[in-house]
């Protein structure tokens, strides 16, 4: 019922005033129009593309191939393409408990109990009230030199009241009810996209930081037995001193930076809880490892004119642009007459015994015309700010698909990057790795020294550090390029939980 209250709106009065005083008269002898603009959906953005034509792109590194696919949807259920159960369960554990998204029900739930009592203006108002007194009657007052009297007075009244919207103002409120429950139902799309994202974007990061600690530990472990070497070379008159002060000074920056990747580590599992709802006192939950996220086969991209339909932040931009123009509509009926019809049935009696006689009947019925003549500007200034309003909201509507966009293709582009970064991150760790198995064969052979070995492994170790940096940051921008494109949310209520399957 009331969305049909939305969609059922007629014409404007001003518009059916250009097209004639007699179309205006019947418009409003029919009470079916509402004054104000009309709210049609906006254009997609005139280019459907992103800079380069439509069509795939395939991208390769560390071994990983994945295509850009245009135009093709993203999965609901989106993170599953990093095919990790466990990463899975952190999801669904967000979704059921995360206090964000509740609070994000609760107001879309509160938005759409405001439209439905909005609308419940359409109905009549019925109303009943009853009443008992203790009066003493004054005849002075009416110029009378009677005694006066004390009586017991009872009133039982019922009353009903109907508004016509001659000029639609009720209509466009109800519209602007509507359309403000819109965006709040996009607005739990955007805290649903959100809290995926984060989920699994706390996850990579967590696990790409126990990595790195574990590399710069493997690599404190190295240079603290260099260390030790080199000094006992010294000490034996065999080295230098220099020597040694070079590795302790570096072994004291990678210990730091063990430090520093274990906060970081330790800051992402908090984060992890605080986003399942979990206080940081609770057991932690299972993550995963580097190791278990696979590179996505498939990268798939909303056009332009797909991405608009789907984002909730630009759908919530949308409903904004729907409910400032009904709300220019409800400004500009305020200039004009508001009519009510109301009627009055009730008794009096002197006692509660004789309410039903009809010598206390009394009833009323008949119009009601409100003009507002003279308001100190108030209702012509508050539909000039209305206008400013409106044009306000069409303003960031575009901003926010411009925005879009642009995320869109940086996100595009920063995959193209990361293939290219994992795909040379990996020859240098291959090198690198080559040349520590030579050296401990060299080593074995007595052809190097143990020092040598270990600064061949070390430099391997750090290859390593940036091989974990390559995959952590391409797993994340796939994350980026999945929620830029909307993240599979179709902008129905509900629709992308439900697609989620036991994300519940």
């Amino acid at each position: 019922m009331f969305t049909s209250v939305s969609r059922g709106l007629r014409p404007g009065w001003l518009k059916a005033h250009r097209a004639g005083p007699l179309a205006a008269a019947a418009c409003l002898l029919a009470s079916a129009c509402a004054v104000g603009p009309n709210f049609s959906q906006p254009a997609p953005p005139r280019l459907d593309r992103y800079g380069d034509p439509p069509g795939q792109r395939v991208l390769t590194g560390d071994g990983a191939t994945q295509t850009i696919a245009l135009g093709q949807p993203v999965d609901p259920a989106w993170w599953r393409q990093f095919k990790s159960p466990s990463l899975d369960a952190l999801v669904a554990a967000g979704l059921k408990n995360s206090p964000t998204l509740e609070a994000a029900k609760a107001v879309l739930e509160a938005s759409h109990n405001q439209a439905r009592a909005g609308a419940g203006i359409f109905f009549p108002q019925l109303s009943g009230s009853a009443s008992a007194e203790r009066e003493q009657y004054s005849p002075v007052r009416l110029g009378q030199a009677a005694k006066p009297s004390t009586f017991n007075l009872y009133t039982v009244t019922g009353s009903v009241a109907y508004a016509i919207d001659l000029f639609g103002g009720e209509r466009r409120n109800v519209e602007a009810l509507l359309a403000a429950r819109d965006r709040q139902r996009y607005a739990e799309g955007a805290a649903w996209l959100t809290l995926t994202g984060n989920i699994v974007d706390a996850a990579i990061a967590r696990a790409g930081y126990a990595d790195e600690a574990d590399a710069l530990a493997d690599i404190v472990d190295l240079e603290t037995a260099q260390r030790d070497s080199l000094t006992a070379l010294y000490h034996g008159g065999a080295g230098a001193l220099a020597d040694v002060l070079v590795v302790e000074q570096q072994l004291a920056i990678d210990r730091q930076s063990v430090a520093q990747a274990r906060q970081r580590q330790a800051a992402a599992v908090t984060l992890l809880k605080t986003l399942l709802g979990l206080e940081n006192g609770e057991v932690t939950p299972a993550a995963p490892s580097l190791a278990d996220l696979a590179t996505p086969p498939g990268a798939p991209v909303s056009l332009p004119s797909q991405i608009v339909r789907q984002r909730p932040d630009i759908l919530q931009a949308e409903a904004m642009v729907h409910q400032s123009s009904a709300q220019l509509g409800v400004a500009t009926a305020a200039l004009f007459p508001s009519i009510s019809i109301t009627g009055d049935y009730g008794a009096n009696s002197l006692s509660l015994g004789k309410l039903e006689s009809p010598q206390g009947v009394f009833w009323g019925i008949g119009p009601a015309i409100t003009v507002p003549i003279f308001q100190g500007g108030t209702l012509w200034f508050g539909r000039k700010a209305a206008v400013a309003n409106l044009r306000a909201a069409w303003a960031d509507y575009r901003q926010t698909v411009l925005a879009a966009l642009e995320q869109t293709a940086d996100a595009m582009k920063a995959l193209e990057t990361d293939a290219q970064v994992s795909a040379a991150s990996r020859a240098s760790f291959d090198a690198a790795a080559a040349g520590a198995r030579l050296a401990q064969a060299n080593l074995a052979g007595g052809i190097v020294s143990t020092t040598s070995a270990a600064t061949q492994q070390i430099a391997a170790d750090r290859a390593r550090l940036l091989l974990v940096a390559a995959r952590s940051q391409w797993l994340q921008d796939v994350v980026t390029l999945d929620l830029a494109s909307g993240g599979g949310w179709d902008g129905a209520e509900g629709a992308t939980r439900v697609a989620a399957g036991d994300a519940k």
